[in-house]
């Protein structure tokens, strides 16, 4: 295959020299990693904020020991001072990132497994930063544009910070990426990367229909016969993994669930004017908006959907207008910030341009507490994507190895349009970009080298 970068020919010392880098970029992203964790109080997850950590640890808890119904005292909730209620047969979310947090907490003291779990999930981020950089080799193949690409995520305090954090992303981020860089591998295992996509739709349902993508891109490059068979394996370890949780529901709770049901949700929470304000408003708007609010999974999920239409059907071009900007927000807001103390980038600089732009003022925000690493977020998010677009152009002729990430990024944006989108549910697609991005960064690279190196003949 034709290198991307032909004007620079990478030598075998070249290659060796980068891949010695590489490994010191790996060992420092752990090290990043490691730091921010030992650095927080492993109590503070299980009394909420608000945030999804409590109720993560609480049901991880109940999924592991047992516990089906009930309330379990111990994990704050600031809705209820009796502590998380728990109804696992009502559970919308999938059970692999709660079997990931509940394990360490059913085996250790609670600070001692939270600690546990953000050690593996600081792993989890450096395994990440080392699969960025496979899958830019397997794309690219271009050492310097894999290593471009794993130094982004290696360095930003985003995913240095998403290892602290009890949410899904370091997990689903790692499981994604391992079937992606599998795949564009082109390994003749393909039941692997259906079982690495199987394991991160168990984490988020919302990846349920991407690997009809990845079944259609093997049809496409491997010919009908080979591509058919390939994909028909990829799908049938693929529907086995994530038909695990369905078998285990209905022998467990007699409940039918594919991956988990909050997709519904998701998408009558998109087509409310104030989006997401907590689980108890947007229960209260639902009651509001279809005089129902169902005890059952299925006849809640049907209720979501007809709330939905309800208010989609009022205001169409409302709706519209309301999802291509809360889309946009997600993309133009960097997921990271707000785990940062300190004032954020935007109302710093309305208040730099209203107070007169002194430099005085300017110098104090410049000293905040948090502005740097701030920085670095605003820098490798709003990079990543515009040279990741400049990238996706640039690598277009070699669509036969960059589509399954394009179509990644597709099919995350798309999905983000008719559901609730938010920064978090749009970061995993920032690697991807990255990967893209390094192709632009390097050509724009040599480019500027060329010119200088003629201005100076």
């Amino acid at each position: 295959m034709r290198p991307l970068t032909p004007r620079h020919r990478e030598t075998s010392e070249d290659v060796s020299n980068l891949a010695r880098l590489a490994l010191l970029l790996i060992l420092l992203a752990l090290l990043l990693r490691l730091l921010a964790v030992l650095a927080e109080d492993h109590a503070y997850g299980y009394v909420s904020d608000g945030s999804d950590g409590a109720w993560y640890l609480a049901h991880g808890y109940a999924l592991v020991t047992g516990f089906d119904e009930g309330k379990l005292s111990e994990f704050g909730d600031p809705y209820d001072s009796d502590g998380v209620k728990i109804s696992l047969r009502r559970l919308t979310t999938p059970p692999l990132y709660l079997l990931f947090n509940g394990l360490p907490q059913a085996l250790f003291p609670r600070e001692a497994a939270v600690l546990l779990i953000r050690v593996l999930q600081a792993l989890a981020g450096t395994l990440s930063v080392w699969l960025v950089w496979r899958l830019g080799r397997a794309v690219t193949e271009n050492e310097r544009a894999a290593f471009i690409a794993a130094l982004a995520i290696a360095i930003s305090p985003a995913f240095i910070l998403e290892a602290t954090r009890v949410t899904t992303e370091s997990l689903y981020i790692l499981l994604l990426l391992a079937g992606l860089a599998h795949h564009a591998e082109r390994r003749e295992r393909f039941a692997v990367t259906g079982l690495l996509l199987g394991l991160a739709t168990l984490t988020r349902a919302v990846l349920l229909l991407f690997p009809l993508g990845l079944a259609l891109h093997l049809l496409l490059v491997d010919g009908r016969r080979p591509g058919l068979r390939r994909a028909l394996l990829l799908l049938a370890v693929y529907s086995l993994v994530v038909g695990s949780w369905t078998v285990y529901s209905l022998a467990r709770w007699d409940r039918f669930v594919i991956a988990g049901e909050g997709v519904a949700a998701f998408f009558y929470i998109g087509a409310l004017e104030q989006g997401w304000q907590g689980s108890h408003e947007t229960d209260k708007q639902l009651i509001e908006d279809t005089g129902a609010l169902p005890e059952e999974p299925l006849a809640r999920q049907a209720t979501y959907v007809q709330g939905a239409q309800q208010r989609i059907a009022a205001d169409p071009a409302g709706y519209l207008l309301r999802r291509l900007s809360e889309l946009a927000d997600a993309l133009l807001q960097p997921h990271g910030t707000d785990y940062l103390d300190g004032p954020p980038l935007r109302l710093m600089a309305r208040d730099w341009l209203r107070e007169g732009r002194s430099p005085f003022e300017l110098l104090r925000w410049v000293t905040a507490e948090g502005f740097w690493p701030r920085l670095l977020i605003y820098a490798i998010h709003f990079v990543g994507l515009l040279a990741g677009l400049a990238g996706l152009w640039l690598t277009r002729k070699r669509w036969r190895q960059t589509l399954p990430l394009a179509a990644f990024i597709a099919y995350t944006l798309s999905l983000h349009l008719a559901l609730h989108a938010i920064p978090r549910y749009i970061f995993p697609i920032l690697p991807l970009c990255w990967v893209f991005g390094s192709v632009a960064l390097l050509q724009a690279g040599e480019k500027l080298k060329a010119r200088q190196r003629k201005a100076k003949t």
